[in-house]
């Protein structure tokens, strides 16, 4: 009697909810039973694409194969194993080198060509019928909105999407209630003096709620419905699509992170709907929308500590805000109240603000005054020989860690080799995944070259010392000649984050970054002499 397993797989979460997986398992065991062998172990990836081949269960499968856990594996079908023809034959190839039996839609796989042909075949009819289908049913809603249905996913404020029938295609019709909501934030924010800010305390002092119920408004909301053409009438379909956003996404992430950018307009589908309020109106609003954010990008209005201060009692950062002709900074998670009315519950922090002026000049001074000061980075760089041990071993663990991802890229070379040499790979495959595999070791080689110059670093403080006159005084006078915005540029180069605590008797204020000392005086490339350990702080108390 042969130990059997089985992997299956659905890609969708719509699959996900259907439970659509129990249909395969249910087929799975009766084949298994039908064979007369013992189930031992069930590997199951609900919702997850065949587009990819790392997946929690496949993983797991995958190292079980080398163990003695199981004879034989089930798969309903080819596609189940993966969509991508040259992802079905790795998993494949990596069973048959363990002898692992594999049973396809209740069939034995011998590796022999005409199966090998078979397995191909198929898995490239899979990829394409696939595509098809994307194909036809975007093609289909195209055409749907082009004789005027409505066939978006989402809702609109402001109107109720009725569904289609058999007699007839979807469209929305006006919601009255919602509608009156849209008209009144329209017409308060063109013919009154009012911000976007100011409509959200209106909306909520009056109890409006959101599409959702909710009584807490948010300024994305305000604007997104401030700047929709279907409210005069002009809805528009396939304006938009998705596109990878290029962010590394985290393993096992089911869904790749995407972003949603316009497409040409030759590509947008008019579709009209019953209009809420006139084209004029909507041309007023945009020309305000327009002016205020002229306004705020005004680059008198930069902020030179922009982006650096964080908050000590919650963490958030602070922001830039204009009050009254003065610049203050803000911490966003007790600014969030100030957009907010009185009337709803919002969680807050109650850090204060602080005048842009003074901790401005406060930072420049400590900058110039103490933090190029050669005699304070010489303080420093001794108090940090105490902490020379733990930065070694900070260094030594991403040495090792960089250098265990390199060795497993080896192996997955290695890999993929026999793969290529056994022709279960193509050429093209195998150079591109040996470039990507490449590309990843240049960069791990690279994070081991950085370490082991810090490392280096911390047996040269004498070296470093020699250099420091050199380096303050090359920065100080640099500085000076810099305008606003270069200043800004110098100060987010040193400068990691300025955090503002408070007490019952003043506001504390720390100021931590990193110094760039040069290695030698004739060279601009800089080392970092506090890079290891975290950071220099410098610390301040205000009143």
């Amino acid at each position: 009697m042969k130990k059997a397993v089985y992997y299956a797989r659905v890609s969708t979460s719509l699959q996900e909810e259907k439970g659509t997986i129990e249909s395969q398992k249910f087929e799975l065991l009766n084949q298994i039973k039908k064979d007369g062998s013992i189930l031992v172990k069930e590997y199951i990836d609900n919702g997850w694409s065949g587009g990819r081949l790392d997946r929690p269960a496949l993983d797991e499968l995958r190292n079980d194969i080398k163990t003695d856990l199981f004879d034989v594996v089930y798969f309903l079908d080819a596609d189940r194993i993966a969509r991508d023809v040259s992802y079905q034959n790795i998993i494949i190839s990596e069973l048959l080198k363990y002898n692992k039996d594999i049973i396809i839609k209740g069939k034995s796989y011998i590796h022999n060509p005409e199966n090998k042909f078979s397995l191909t075949v198929l898995g490239a009819v899979n990829e394409l019928e696939k595509a098809k289908i994307v194909e036809r049913m975007m093609r289909g809603r195209r055409e749907k909105a082009r004789r005027g249905a409505i066939v978006d996913s989402g809702g609109l404020f402001g109107y109720d999407h009725v569904k289609k029938t058999d007699q007839k295609d979807g469209y929305y019709k006006i919601n009255e209630k919602q509608a009156e909501v849209v008209k009144f934030i329209y017409e308060t924010y063109a013919y009154e003096d009012v911000s976007i800010t100011g409509l959200i305390k209106i909306l909520e002092n009056k109890g409006i709620q959101t599409a959702r119920g909710s009584s807490v408004w948010k300024g994305s909301v305000i604007r997104r419905i401030l700047t929709n053409e279907s409210y005069y009438g002009h809805h528009h379909f396939n304006r938009t699509e998705k596109v990878e956003s290029g962010i590394e996404k985290e393993r096992y992430a089911k869904n790749a992170k995407t972003l949603s950018r316009l497409r040409d307009k030759s590509e947008w589908i008019l579709v009209p709907i019953p209009p809420i309020i006139n084209q004029e109106l909507f041309d007023i609003v945009q020309g305000k929308l327009k002016r205020n954010y002229k306004l705020l990008r005004n680059t008198n209005n930069k902020y030179l500590l922009g982006g650096v201060i964080k908050c000590g009692v919650c963490d958030h950062t602070y922001s830039g805000v204009s009050w009254k002709g003065d610049q203050y900074y803000k911490c966003n998670y007790r600014d969030k109240t100030y957009n907010h009315s009185k009337l709803v519950d919002i969680e807050k922090c109650d850090n204060q603000a602080i005048k842009g002026e003074m901790i401005d000049g406060l930072v420049l001074e400590e900058l110039k005054e103490k933090i190029l000061k050669p005699s304070i980075i010489k303080k420093h760089i001794d108090i940090l020989q105490s902490s020379k041990s733990e930065g070694a071993k900070s260094l030594n663990k991403a040495f090792d860690k960089a250098d265990a991802k390199l060795k497993s890229l080896e192996v997955k070379k290695q890999r993929l080799l026999d793969l290529y040499a056994d022709n279960l790979l193509s050429k093209e495959d195998y150079i591109s995944k040996i470039e990507e595999i490449d590309l990843s070791c240049k960069e791990l080689e690279e994070e081991k070259d950085d370490s082991t110059k810090r490392l280096s670093l911390l047996d040269k403080r004498k070296d470093i010392r020699v250099n420091i006159n050199h380096f303050c005084r090359l920065a100080r006078r640099r500085f000076d000649k810099l305008d606003r915005k270069e200043q800004i540029r110098f100060i987010k180069n040193i400068i990691d984050e300025v955090i503002i605590f408070k007490n019952d008797s003043a506001k504390k204020l720390i100021i931590r970054g990193i110094l760039p000392v040069l290695a030698e005086n004739n060279s601009l490339s800089p080392q970092y002499y506090t890079g290891y350990g975290g950071g220099v702080g410098w610390r301040r108390h205000l009143a």
